[in-house]
């Protein structure tokens, strides 16, 4: 009897014990299909919101394509009557001992004008000529003037010396006081002769890059900037241009994006003015102009936008 007991306990409890172990095993298996489902559904998520984001783009991409092309057939469509007059410059190039000021003038009626300080060709983002300008250090002037329906002027030029001055900074002071600027010189030669767009150029910072006092990178460090757009000599007199716009920069704090940009163009090479030169259309002269070319050590500077990151001196 007693042994039957016994039995009958062992029994019991083994059943107790294998529902107890079935129970956990459901429980488990469960758990892992809950987690298996959770992490489909994040996958999910992710890739719709990729498609998302990959829609958006594509639908931006459109857009931008559309203006440029409404852009394009509003240039097209909009009479083209002659060259804007080349800006004229009150003061002529040489030695000064004491500061200067310059003003600009043309002849073009709706004449926009706009200038640079350090050599590089302006453009419509350059700073647009409102009055006149003091030049008190060793400047190379450069401007140029746009008036609606007509070709873009030449380039009106004036280099300004002073004794124990050094050349301006290579670009106009940012518009973002916040901003540090970025010293940079060309490390090779480039020339709108043989440079293609998408060419990479190298060059080196030409002093250390600090932020909140940490130096995040190194005089002679190299950076690079990225060809944007050639144009070749061409016949009538059109000289070379390019175009470039900085890249990224290796620091210490990683990868950082740069603002900057900047345009060479060429000296250009019209004919005698007895020539008639074509009011729409290319030049269709046969004399070419000059090649744009920027020597090693040619200065540029970029800016630098503080990263948001606690950098501290140590």
């Amino acid at each position: 009897m007693r042994t039957a007991l016994v039995l009958f306990s062992f029994l019991v409890f083994s059943s107790f014990t294998q529902a107890q172990d079935d129970a956990a095993a459901q429980a488990a298996q469960a758990a892992q299909q809950a987690s298996v489902q959770a992490m489909q559904a994040s996958q999910q998520a992710m890739q719709d919101a990729m498609r998302a984001n990959q829609q958006a783009s594509d639908q931006m991409t459109q857009q931008m394509m559309n203006n440029l092309d409404e852009a394009t057939r509003n240039a097209q469509a909009a009479p083209v009557i002659g060259f804007t007059a080349k800006p004229k410059i009150s003061v002529k190039p040489g030695g000064h001992d004491s500061p200067i000021t310059v003003k600009l003038s043309d002849s073009t009626r709706g004449a926009i004008m706009y200038y640079t300080t350090n050599g590089w060709t302006p453009t419509i983002s350059s700073h647009r000529y409102i009055g006149p300008i003091t030049i008190a250090s060793t400047t190379n002037l450069q401007a140029i003037a746009i008036a609606p329906y007509h070709v873009r002027s030449l380039v009106a030029s004036a280099v300004y010396t002073f004794p124990n001055s050094a050349q301006q900074a290579s670009a106009a002071p940012s518009q973002n006081p916040d901003c540090i600027p970025v010293h940079l010189a060309f490390a090779q030669d480039v020339s709108s002769k043989t440079a293609e767009i998408g060419d990479k150029v190298l060059l080196t910072l030409a002093e250390d890059l600090s932020v909140n006092g940490v130096v995040i990178a190194h005089q002679g460090d190299s950076a690079t900037v990225t060809i944007t757009q050639v144009e070749k000599t061409g016949a009538g007199g059109a000289p070379g241009e390019l175009d470039f716009q900085i890249d990224p920069l290796h620091t210490s704090l990683g990868l950082l994006n740069l603002r900057g940009a900047a345009t060479l163009e060429g000296q250009a090479s019209l004919p005698n003015a007895t020539a008639l030169i074509p009011v729409v259309g290319p030049f269709t002269l046969f004399r070419h102009g000059k090649d744009a070319d920027i020597k090693t050590g040619t200065p540029f500077t970029a800016d630098l936008t503080p990263p948001t990151l606690n950098v501290a001196a140590p």
